[in-house]
């Protein structure tokens, strides 16, 4: 099968003669003539040029499935993982929430709320100078500083040292309490019990 293409007369680099030249500041233009001013023998002709096949119907490839995640996978204990752990340094201040996935001990003040990654068991430590606004959600929590908000250990651990304010509530599954400022609800979690 052919198709025909119509060349337009500016698109041909040669210039005709008796074709004019205007001048620019810039640049220059070779001026083309109109149609009826060209002799028929210098007019482009149609050119005819093999038009393609037409590309193949495309194949139906299956939709990928996402896989059901096992919700029974055993919580990673990650206290006491090097790799993963972080500090918040005396003197600075954190505005915002974090997803720990690995020990965090607070020496500076945050006002936003700390969780523990999805099947991870973290630890948060709050030193003398550390103070947190907002919720803790993490496997062991010891608080040595300041904390106005919620601490829940779920079913882990809650230490309060004698330096330790605490307000808010806090949830534990066990706790120990040495002599802290303490100005909270306390919410003991009950083990799971294992169905036999």
């Amino acid at each position: 099968m052919k198709a025909r293409r119509y060349i337009p007369p500016e698109r041909h680099l040669e210039q005709h003669p008796g074709s004019q030249t205007m001048m620019n500041d810039q640049n220059s233009f070779p001026a083309v003539p109109s149609p009826e001013q060209q002799p028929a023998s210098d007019l482009p002709q149609a050119l005819e040029v093999d038009v393609g096949r037409a590309m193949p119907p495309a194949m139906a490839e299956p939709i990928p499935m996402l896989q059901a995640q096992d919700s029974t996978m055993p919580e990673i204990d990650a206290t006491d993982v090097a790799s993963a752990r972080s500090m918040l340094a005396d003197g600075m201040h954190f505005v915002g929430n974090a997803l720990l996935k690995g020990p965090f001990s607070v020496a500076g003040q945050i006002d936003g709320n700390l969780t523990q990654a999805e099947g991870i068991q973290v630890s948060v430590v709050i030193t003398e100078t550390g103070r947190v606004k907002g919720d803790i959600t993490a496997h062991k929590i010891s608080v040595m500083g300041h904390t106005d908000g919620v601490l829940d250990s779920g079913q882990g651990e809650v230490s309060l040292h004698d330096s330790a304010s605490v307000h808010g509530l806090v949830r534990y599954g066990r706790i120990q309490v040495n002599g802290a400022d303490l100005n909270a609800t306390l919410e003991r979690v009950a083990p799971a019990r294992k169905v036999t």
